[in-house]
């Protein structure tokens, strides 16, 4: 992308030499008149000064009604982009698609023309129903949870795809004693195994084959969320910043990155903890003789994580903590957080004052509503953050990867560590949830889950652990 705060470029490209009136415009930039208005051009303009401390190439007084008219085909040509874009794309070739339109069709590849341009089109409910559909999450809930419930009087057995058993998946024998043998092996492998039922003190039930055998036809995943991090929104964690000045967090909360984040000593020690936690129910297992791995140099533990630090240090104290030290650590992009662009870093409380002088005196109310109102505008999910990403966007992208490593690791059993926005995409996936439903979805720190996929059947899941359902008693 090419680097324009500093170095204003040739801006004939975009503004050009001849004025274009409103009857100049084709008929079909109908659709996008509304979404550009004098000042609400100028003020997201004043916002990016604000950003990146004047040193961009636009300014107010740049809007005109040919600038106007030029932000509106920008933003006709943002539209067809997406609406081109094939319904099974993937994220590595959307991302390619997306950097080579910024190139070619926005002037300089300015990235703050492609943000008013986009911005403006999200009051544009054709634009925000465009995005709905080429970046739902329905297209992988089809892949990994393909089947609707059965009909009633159906004959199925609910566990046969669960790692995670509750007492009500299983019918009690006569006599109130729990089964403890469960169903023959039957993945077209042709070994005959007979799976065990191991129950836990905290009430949940593991199906496992003997010689930590995974059924060749399964995919089967251990998944946590990485502990408190150095630069979360939050926390006691100071940082040099020059000058003398040490910062801290936990008074000037910061908008933090995708990537570059390591676990603070709460968190190391938190993940320890979880571990412990874990190594109760791998030594009854291991016990009982179904052991969960067999980890060696020559065989670790999969572990997948974004490629922030934080994800991997949290699995790798987690299995140590639970025994394993054999342990192969994958990052993968596609499950980064959000990319929030020019404002990581950066002191929310300094970007929110500056939202207010710019957008406060257009906002009713009083000056805690036109601060929340303010804040609202970066929970929008469509809300294209300055040379980052929307939230619609990273949301698909997670859920993309996250079907991708379930699909990948047949007849294996790994980990995932992730952060607890992406944990709350693999739960709108599985139980097919809509935004409203997921959105607010927050996973707790000391939560230990187990995910199955199998091809054809539908993804699910259960806590080995949580809240109310504790593997062991901490001191």
């Amino acid at each position: 992308m090419a680097n324009v705060t500093d170095n204003a470029g040739d801006k004939s490209a975009f503004y050009g030499n001849e004025v274009l009136s409103e009857t100049g415009l084709s008929r079909e930039h109908a659709e996008f008149h509304n979404s550009y208005r004098a000042e609400n051009i100028k003020n997201d303009i004043r916002f990016l000064q604000g950003i990146y401390n004047d040193r961009i190439s636009i300014t107010p007084e740049d809007v005109d009604i040919n600038f106007i008219n030029r932000l509106k085909v920008l933003g006709k040509n943002i539209y067809f982009f997406i609406l081109g874009l094939e319904n099974d794309v993937t994220p590595q070739d959307y991302i390619k698609n997306k950097f080579e339109f910024l190139q070619n069709n926005v002037p300089d590849a300015n990235p703050h023309l492609f943000y008013l341009a986009w911005n403006g089109l999200i009051t544009n409910d054709s634009f925000k129903r465009l995005l709905h559909q080429k970046f739902s999450l329905a297209r992988i809930s089809d892949i990994l949870v393909p089947k609707n419930i059965p009909a009633f009087g159906a004959r199925h057995t609910r566990y046969r795809t669960k790692l995670v058993l509750a007492i009500e998946d299983m019918q009690i024998n006569p006599g109130g004693r729990m089964r403890t043998t469960g169903r023959a092996l039957d993945d077209g492998s042709g070994l005959l195994m007979r799976e065990g039922i191991v129950w836990l003190d905290n009430g949940k039930g593991i199906p496992v084959f003997p010689d930590a055998y995974v059924p060749l036809n399964q995919s089967q995943m251990i998944t946590i969320r990485h502990g408190k991090s150095i630069h979360e929104s939050g926390g006691d964690n100071p940082e040099f910043v020059g000058s003398g000045v040490w910062d801290t967090w936990n008074s000037n909360k910061r908008f933090s990155g995708s990537i570059g984040n390591k676990l603070k000593e709460k968190g190391v020690e938190t993940a320890k903890e979880l571990g412990k936690d874990f190594k109760v129910m791998v030594d009854l297992l291991e016990k009982e003789g179904y052991p969960l791995w067999k980890a060696s140099p020559k065989n670790p533990i999969q572990v997948y994580g974004s490629e922030s630090e934080n994800t991997e240090e949290t699995a790798v104290c987690f299995l140590q903590g639970a025994g394993f030290k054999d342990i192969t650590f994958t990052p993968l992009f596609g499950l980064n957080s959000q990319k929030y662009g020019a404002l990581t870093g950066k002191l929310k409380n300094d970007v929110y004052r500056r939202m207010l002088e710019v957008y406060g005196p257009s906002i009713p109310g009083t000056d805690d509503e036109k601060k929340k109102t303010a804040k609202e505008l970066f929970k929008n999910r469509f809300y294209h953050f300055p040379e980052g990403e929307t939230l619609i966007e990273a949301d698909w992208r997670i859920a993309h990867s996250y079907a991708d490593v379930m699909r990948e690791n047949l007849g294996k059993r790994i980990v995932l560590c992730d952060h607890s926005g992406a944990l709350r995409v693999f739960e709108a996936v599985i139980r097919t949830l809509d935004f409203a439903e997921y959105s607010s979805i927050k996973e707790g720190q000391d939560s230990i889950m187990a995910m199955v996929y199998q091809p054809g059947t539908n993804v699910r899941y259960d806590y080995i652990q949580k809240k109310g359902f504790p593997l062991r008693k901490r001191e």
